[in-house]
C-alpha cells in the first residue's frame, strides 16, 4: 500500500508540474500579442508590422499573422524550419501547446483588426523545449527518488518485521517444545519488547501455569483414582484367592468372602459413579433446570426424608421472610445432602440448619457437633480425594470427592460456600444463594 501511494504522489508530482510550468509560459506568451494588440490599437503612424517588431521581440520562435483565408499573410522566425507553422483561422482567442518538427512550442492565438479593417489572427510560437528538457529530468529525479524511497521502505519494512516477529517466533518456537516434552516453562520478557509482545507473553505465561495446574490436577487424580480403587481391587483379589483354596470346604470362610467381595464392590460402584459426575459437571454437561421455589419448604422436604436414614437429630430454623430463590432443585438438592452426609459421618448426636435472608440472597448453614477440621487443612477440604483423617474417612466410606463435587455444584449454581470449624466442638458450611440468577451468565 504504501509503495502504491509513494509512486502515485511522484505521479501528481510531475504532472501537476508540467501543467503549471507549461500554463505560465502559455500565459506569458498571451500577455506579450493582449500588448501588442492593445499597442496596435493605440498607434497611428505606426504600421502593423513596425509595431509587432518593436512589441514582440523573438528569442526562439514564430509569429505570423494569418487572414480569413487561411494565409499568413505577415510571418517572423528565428529559425527556418519554423516557417509555416501557423495554425488555421479561428475567430476566438486560444491557446494550446504544439509539436512541430520534433520542437515543442507554447502556441497563442488572438483575432486582430488589422490596418485594412480584416479581422485576422495574431499567432504567437514560443520555443519550450527547455521545459521539456527540466520534465523529463525531473522525471529521472522523481524516478530515481521512488528506487529509492521504495528500497528505502523495503529495508525498514524487514527490520522492523523482524523486530515484531522474532518474539512470536520464538514464542511459536516455545509453543512448540512444551507441546513435545510437557515442560511448561514461562517465557521470559525482555525490557525492549513493545507493549503488545509484553502483552502476549504475560497471555502465554497465564496460560502456561494454568495448563501445568490443570495438568498436574489431572495426573495427581489419576493417581488418587488408581490409589482408591486399587483397595478394593486387592480385597476381592484376596478374598478370590482365599475362595479359590478354602471356599468349597470352609462356609465361613465362604461367607466372609462373599460379603467382603460385595462391600468392596459397592465401594467401587461408589466411586466411579462420583467420579463420572465429576467428569460430566467439570465439562458442563449436567442439564440444569432453574425454577422459583421457596427454599425453607425444600430443605425440610429434604431433612424429612434424611430423618429417617441418619441415627442424629435433625433440626430445622428458619428465619426468612419470603425465602424465595431461583435454583436447580435437584442440584441444591444434591449439594445438601452431601454437606447432611458429611455432618452425619463426623458429627456425633446432632445436625443443625439455619435459614436467613438478605435483599438479594438466601443463606443456609449446616452445623455438626463433631470432630472439627484443623484450621491448617480448611484451604484444602474441597481439593479433590483430600481427606483430613484418613484412617477415619476409609472406615466411614468416604472417597474424599464429596465436598469436591460440592464445590462445583455451587459454582455451577453460583453459591458460594463458607466453612467455620473448631476442633472437636464440630463444623458449619454456610451456603450463599442468589434469590436470582442471570440466564446470560449461567455456565
Amino acid at each position: 500500500m504504501t509503495v502504491i501511494i509513494v509512486i502515485c504522489v511522484n505521479i501528481l508530482v510531475y504532472f501537476l508540474f508540467k501543467h503549471y510550468a507549461l500554463e505560465s509560459e502559455l500565459n506569458q506568451l498571451e500577455n506579450r500579442s493582449v500588448n501588442i494588440m492593445e499597442e496596435m490599437k493605440a498607434s497611428e503612424n505606426q504600421t502593423n508590422t513596425e509595431i509587432m517588431n518593436h512589441g514582440y521581440i523573438l528569442s526562439d520562435g514564430y509569429i505570423s499573422v494569418v487572414n480569413q483565408d487561411d494565409v499568413a499573410i505577415v510571418k517572423f522566425a528565428t529559425d527556418v524550419t519554423y516557417n509555416n507553422m501557423e495554425l488555421d483561422y479561428r475567430a476566438h482567442q486560444y491557446k494550446r501547446t504544439i509539436d512541430y518538427k520534433g520542437h515543442h512550442f507554447a502556441m497563442v492565438s488572438l483575432p486582430i483588426v488589422w490596418k485594412d479593417g480584416n479581422v485576422v489572427n495574431l499567432q504567437l510560437f514560443e520555443n519550450v523545449d527547455f521545459k521539456y528538457e527540466s520534465f523529463q529530468m525531473l522525471k529521472w529525479i522523481l524516478v530515481g527518488s521512488t528506487l529509492f524511497v521504495l528500497i528505502l521502505i523495503f529495508y525498514i519494512n524487514n527490520m522492523v518485521t523482524r523486530i515484531i516477529t522474532e518474539p512470536i517466533l520464538q514464542l511459536i518456537q516455545h509453543i512448540k517444545k512444551t507441546e513435545d516434552t510437557k515442560d511448561y516453562q514461562p517465557v521470559h520478557i525482555q525490557k525492549n519488547d513493545s507493549y503488545e509482545i509484553k502483552v502476549l507473553s504475560n497471555s502465554f505465561n497465564d496460560m502456561m501455569n494454568k495448563l501445568k495446574e490443570h495438568d498436574e490436577k489431572q495426573q495427581a487424580f489419576i493417581m488418587n483414582a488408581s490409589h482408591e480403587l486399587k483397595t478394593p481391587i486387592t480385597v476381592i483379589s484376596s478374598y478370590s484367592q482365599m475362595l479359590k483354596r478354602f471356599g468349597k470346604k470352609d462356609e465361613r470362610t465362604l461367607d466372609e468372602s462373599i460379603h467382603a467381595i460385595h462391600d468392596e464392590a459397592q465401594k467401587m460402584k461408589f466411586l466411579t459413579e462420583q467420579l463420572l459426575f465429576v467428569a460430566q459437571i467439570t465439562e458442563n454437561k449436567t442439564e440444569r433446570s432453574l425454577e422459583y421455589v421457596h427454599l425453607p419448604t425444600i430443605v425440610r422436604e429434604l431433612v424429612d426424608r434424611m430423618t429417617n436414614v441418619y441415627t442424629h437429630t435433625l433440626k430445622v430454623e428458619d428465619h426468612t421472610d419470603s425465602g424465595n430463590v431461583q435454583i436447580d432443585v435437584q442440584s441444591f438438592k444434591q449439594l445438601v445432602h452431601i454437606f447432611l452426609d458429611n455432618a452425619h459421618k463426623y458429627g456425633h448426636t446432632s445436625i443443625n440448619l439455619v435459614l436467613t435472608e438478605t435483599k438479594q440472597h438466601v443463606m443456609l448453614s449446616i452445623s455438626d457437633d463433631g470432630i472439627g477440621i484443623p484450621q491448617a487443612e480448611l484451604p484444602h477440604i474441597f481439593t479433590r480425594f483430600y481427606r483430613v483423617d484418613k484412617a477415619r474417612s476409609r472406615k466411614t466410606g468416604g472417597s474424599g470427592l464429596g465436598l469436591s463435587i460440592a464445590q462445583e455444584i455451587a459454582k455451577k449454581e453460583h453459591i458460594t460456600i463458607h466453612v467455620d470449624s473448631e476442633v472437636n466442638h464440630g463444623t458449619t458450611f454456610t451456603l450463599t444463594i442468589p434469590k436470582e440468577v442471570n440466564y446470560e451468565i449461567t455456565p
